[in-house]
């Protein structure tokens, strides 16, 4: 007779990841069967940070400033829905915009998720336009249940990315001439983290992600030789290595065949730290100036989060978030722009129509989900603030043996303005991500 147990049930102590791990060796099958899934997670792993390393996954020049463009959180899960997600629980698939949303975890299941991009887009000012289209290798992330009371997951998420190509005219101190500059910007800031979430009560859970911040940020200034300034090539890289720490809450209850979750997430202010390099280079490429020193001006303020969910099983989950980012205060040496607070609201519906059954048309067995989000962003030039929102739409769709999903969203969107001189953003973003489950904490037993 075939039995299913579970593996671990009463793992309470504090050397938990020890017992784990005795408990785990002392089978063949399931020492087989971690080493299989650890394999292709560090595979993938390597090949995430081939992608990330030196991504560049945005195009607009207002990533000049501050760390650069920020951007969204959250994985496969939260596709479509507008980016909500802070009061959303972690079941099948891993939700990675609150730490304590881990707990949700099936206790039997292995998850790896990983997710690409695509984006089409038209940059606008006054006089000009442009169009272009980037895509890029988006996330990994693997989450496991450790005990009854202990989640985990680990990945790699980008925080932040740098593309811009800037020609700029200025007047040469003391007279009426003038040269022109090229300034070139990429790269990005990638984020591996690992996260916990424990339960506290039966209701009430706490997260944390302990994370490591990496990546080069660089930026060209090409100056153009005239009868008055010679050629020069100015390069300025940061190459970023440096931890950071974010935290979350989520308290969940069911009643009269509805389940309510409230979630809160924070991240205080932090300096991170990087390597800086400038480098200046004559018209024949010679380098005529070198620097090197530590630094820790790139600075990620304090942000506060928090979201709400109610949802009827098998019917709808309805999710409203809110965000604040204190900008405010923050300054970066070389750039003489006002910094302001930032805000963002996300409202996202995940639903579906029909009952789901084995015999159903295969869309009627897909989960639907819509979203909406409005965001000032933390850039102000005079009076204008940059601001941006958008409208999504996705689905979630089961693979062959219903174990594992696809989630596939698309994203129409705008940012920026054509006052003062500045410019809009409008694109169409397409994502496509895998959660794959593994059944891995199971043991069978033959009579």
């Amino acid at each position: 007779m075939l039995e299913r147990g579970y593996l671990i049930n009463q793992c309470l102590n504090s050397t938990t990841f020890f017992t784990i791990s005795q408990m785990l060796l002392s089978n063949f099958q399931f020492r087989r069967r971690i080493y299989y899934v650890m394999k292709r997670i560090f595979f993938l792993i390597v090949l995430l940070y081939t992608f990330t390393a030196n991504a560049q996954n945005t195009i607009s020049p207002y990533s000049i400033f501050g760390p650069g463009e920020i951007q969204n959180k959250g994985l496969g899960a939260t596709l479509g829905l507008g980016g909500a997600g802070i009061a959303l629980k972690s079941g099948s698939q891993i939700n990675n915009m609150n730490p304590a949303s881990y707990i949700g975890i099936d206790s039997s299941k292995i998850i790896a998720e990983f997710g690409m991009e695509g984006k089409s887009y038209n940059l606008k000012t006054s006089t000009q336009s442009q169009n272009g289209f980037t895509a890029n290798f988006k996330y990994l992330a693997l989450g496991f249940r450790v005990t009854p009371w202990l989640s985990s997951s680990l990945g790699i998420v980008p925080f932040s990315s740098i593309g811009y190509s800037i020609q700029q005219q200025s007047y040469i101190e003391g007279i009426d001439a003038q040269y022109t500059s090229v300034y070139n910007g990429s790269g990005g800031i990638s984020q591996f983290y690992i996260g916990n979430a424990i339960k506290i009560t039966k209701n009430l859970s706490f997260g944390i992600h302990a994370s490591y911040m990496f990546g080069p940020l660089t930026q060209d200034e090409n100056i153009a030789q005239t009868s008055y300034v010679p050629e020069l090539q100015i390069t300025r890289q940061d190459f970023l290595r440096s931890l950071y720490f974010d935290y979350g809450l989520l308290y969940s209850f069911s009643k009269k065949q509805m389940d309510y979750s409230f979630g809160l997430t924070f991240s205080n202010k932090q300096s991170l730290k990087s390597n800086h390099h400038l480098n200046v280079y004559d018209g024949t490429y010679s380098n005529i100036r070198s620097e090197e020193f530590e630094t820790d001006y790139l600075t990620v303020p304090l942000i506060i989060g928090a979201g709400v969910s109610v949802k009827k099983a098998n019917k709808y989950n309805v999710l409203l978030d809110y965000s604040f980012q204190k900008w405010s205060g923050i300054e970066y040496p070389i750039q003489n722009d006002q910094f302001t607070n930032s805000h963002s609201v996300s409202l996202g519906v995940e639903f579906n129509p029909w009952e789901k059954r084995v015999l159903n048309t295969f869309y009627k067995n897909w989960d639907y989900r819509v979203g909406f989000n409005y965001k000032s962003s933390y850039l102000k030039f005079g009076s204008s603030v940059v601001r941006g929102g958008s409208f999504s739409f996705g689905a979630v769709v089961p693979l062959p043996g219903r174990i594992s999903e696809m989630n596939w969203g698309f994203e129409i969107g705008s940012n920026g303005t054509n006052t003062n001189k500045l410019m809009t953003e409008n694109y169409v973003l397409f994502q496509v991500g895998f959660s794959l489950n593994e059944i891995a904490f199971v043991k069978r037993k033959f009579d």
